[in-house]
């Protein structure tokens, strides 16, 4: 069975608002978001962004599953790891999908440096956006001239990602 996909909310946001995210039901994957992850997309909905709206579709349709880590003193440890070798706060919500990606063996999915750098350091897999547009133009979902498009209007809509990540996203799209 292929590694479940745990999402955290940037990838999600920035793919809703180019509409890629309705390509995800094409993918093997199992997809989840944790508890966390999901109501902090959901206080989008109540500033009327869509996002929200199409993130509670995917979830009522079960293209998305909700599940929480079981550890929560494993959560609480990553928290204080990011805090100690980081210098940086890890939000509750990445920290939870670091944990759950560790509890099901999992491939965490996360723009966040922090939380790149702490699965890093405890050995779980983390990938970013770019991973997950990738699985998509494999499973044969969207052409690579439209995928790459869609990848401009994600930065154009505010997708805070540094230059030399959106340059590595934009090669590796390239050479698939």
């Amino acid at each position: 069975m292929a590694k479940p996909l745990i999402f955290d909310s940037t990838p999600l946001v920035y793919m809703m608002r180019v509409s890629l995210s309705n390509l995800l039901r094409g993918l093997d994957e199992p997809k989840i978001i944790t508890t966390s992850v999901y109501n902090e997309l959901l206080e989008g909905e109540a500033l009327g962004k869509p996002e929200a709206t199409a993130l509670r579709e995917l979830v009522y349709e079960k293209t998305i599953k909700l599940q929480d880590p079981k550890d929560k003193g494993f959560v609480l440890k990553i928290v204080k790891l990011a805090a100690e070798k980081e210098r940086r706060p890890l939000h509750r919500a990445e920290a939870d999908v670091v944990a759950l990606a560790k509890e099901l063996e999992g491939v965490a999915i996360s723009d966040d440096h922090v939380a790149r750098s702490i699965a890093r350091l405890i050995g779980i897999e983390l990938h970013g956006t770019g991973y997950v547009l990738g699985r998509i133009y494999k499973a044969g979902r969207i052409s690579k001239d439209e995928l790459l498009r869609n990848v401009g209007e994600m930065r154009r809509s505010g997708w805070r990602i540094t230059e030399e990540d959106y340059q590595k996203i934009l090669d590796y799209l390239r050479r698939l």
